[in-house]
């Protein structure tokens, strides 16, 4: 992205005036999500400070994907006995992310869709990457997060440009078109880099927001550079998954050999993720 479309996407972004704030509730539940040593106590009771976080959490405890055989009926139960810490707060950032843009203006936008990918993207990153040792640095909760909200910029482009976006979305499926290559053509700036301002503005760890900023950037050699890699392979992944296609070994290879990742261990993934049904709303 050169400098001019950045300036533009840049004042795009602050000239607009309803662009949400986190709310103070909000702004408590990111401080306790972002606190590394929080206890199952502590987080419950901030989460409270919504009832509607805590509806879809428990909504997604008593889920096929999640659920343990009985009824979940409050939030230290769903975290202590189904979700866990860690995924309790990756989910928790979603469900923020995604009350705070209201996408109803851009039809074309598949809110199930798009949460349903970006989950079985961060589920596949979470798990492949115990079989990567170039990634045992990272803890797992921060990988789950960074693939949750890798196309997060797709989300906010929904609320920013509706029609625009609901445009490019209907070329795209009627086209056979990736839509982030439209994206980037029709906007003058990528996916990857929206979020990138959002977090920045929103100061999110700058773990995820250097794995926007430099998501298309082949020559970024920084320590992120393995879990940008894997994001790319989790995100072809789940692409293929979802559409039901067969997983052709040829297109990990490389990928994989470069993360000194086993192959198999990405097709094993998609076979087994195949007999769930995530949901993520």
């Amino acid at each position: 992205m050169d400098d001019h479309a950045k300036h533009a996407i840049e004042l795009q972004l602050n000239a607009v005036k309803n662009l949400p704030a986190l709310p103070e509730a909000g702004l408590r539940i990111l401080n306790a999500i972002n606190t590394p040593d929080i206890s199952i106590d502590a987080l419950a009771d901030v989460l409270m400070l919504s009832p509607g976080l805590v509806a879809r959490l428990l909504g997604l405890a008593n889920s096929a994907y999640f659920a343990r055989g009985t009824t979940v009926t409050d939030i230290h139960t769903a975290i202590f006995n189904v979700l866990g810490l860690d995924l309790v707060k990756a989910l928790s950032l979603a469900i923020i992310f995604n009350v705070q843009f209201d996408t109803r203006k851009c039809p074309e936008f598949e809110t199930e869709h798009f949460w349903m990918r970006s989950l079985i993207t961060a589920d596949a990153a979470q798990k492949l990457a115990g079989d990567s040792p170039l990634l045992q640095n990272l803890s797992p909760s921060a990988i789950y997060v960074s693939g949750l909200l890798l196309d997060i910029g797709v989300l906010v482009l929904s609320y920013l440009m509706p029609d625009k976006l609901n445009d490019i979305l209907s070329d795209c499926k009627n086209h056979s078109v990736a839509v982030n290559r439209a994206i980037g053509e029709k906007i003058g700036v990528s996916h990857y880099q929206i979020g990138f301002f959002l977090f920045n503005r929103w100061h999110l760890p700058e773990l995820y927001q250097t794995v926007l900023q430099q998501y298309e950037n082949a020559e970024f050699a920084g320590v992120e550079r393995s879990l940008i890699n894997l994001l790319q392979i989790c995100r072809r992944l789940s692409a293929s998954v979802q559409a039901g296609d067969n997983i052709n070994l040829q297109d990990f290879e490389m990928d994989c050999r470069d993360l000194q990742l086993p192959l198999q261990s990405a097709v094993l993934f998609a076979e087994q993720f195949t007999e769930k049904k995530p949901l993520c709303k």
